[in-house]
This record gives structure tokens, sequence and C-alpha cells, in this order.
């Protein structure tokens, strides 16, 4: 009953206190082990995820880029057929000229 009574008290109040120092390396392995574990589960879960956005990614389909320029080419080619071309008359060359040097100041 003796015995029973001194391990009980051992156990409440000097267990509490201070563990034994397998018992602490044993904590602070287990504590690094789970670290390391989360770690990795985080690294692997990170490079699944950008593999699985670069195949989404690289699914998607590619537009026809020689088929675009042509398209845009073509465009441009209209556009300058449609147009008309005058030539100035002297007289105009000259009022053009005329509000340059009008309109020029000498401010640096």
């Amino acid at each position: 009953m003796l015995k029973r009574t001194i391990a009980a008290f051992q156990k409440r109040f000097l267990s509490a206190r201070a563990t034994s120092a397998p018992e602490k390396e044993e904590l602070v392995h287990a504590t690094r082990r789970a670290f390391f574990t989360r770690a990795t589960l985080g690294a692997a879960s990170i490079s699944g995820g950008a593999g699985l956005a670069k195949m989404a990614i690289d699914s998607a389909p590619q537009p026809d880029m020689q088929d675009l320029y042509k398209q845009d080419a073509h465009k441009g080619e209209s556009e300058l057929m449609e147009r008309e071309y005058v030539l100035m008359s002297e007289q105009e060359k000259a009022d053009m000229v005329q509000m340059f040097v009008d309109n020029y100041s000498d401010k640096p």
C-alpha cells in the first residue's frame, strides 16, 4: 500500500516537472518527424499543383499565328487600296509652311 502511494505521489508531482532524457529525446524526434512530414507533403502538393496547372495550360488550344498574320495583312492591304491620294497644290504647301513659321517660338 505504501509503495502504491509513493508511486502515485511520484507520478503525480515529479513526472510533471521533469521527464527523463530518453522521453525528451523521443518527443524532440517526434516533433522533427512531424515537421519534416508536413514539409514533404507541402512540397509534394505544391509541385503536383504546378504540374496540373502546366498540363491545363498546355492542353489549351493555341491560335494559328500564321493565319492571324494573313488576316491582319489582308485588312491592311484592303485599307491601303481604299485610300485615295490627292496631291497638294503649291498654294496649300506654302500655307502649311507659313503656319509652321508663324507658330514657331524660340523659347528654350
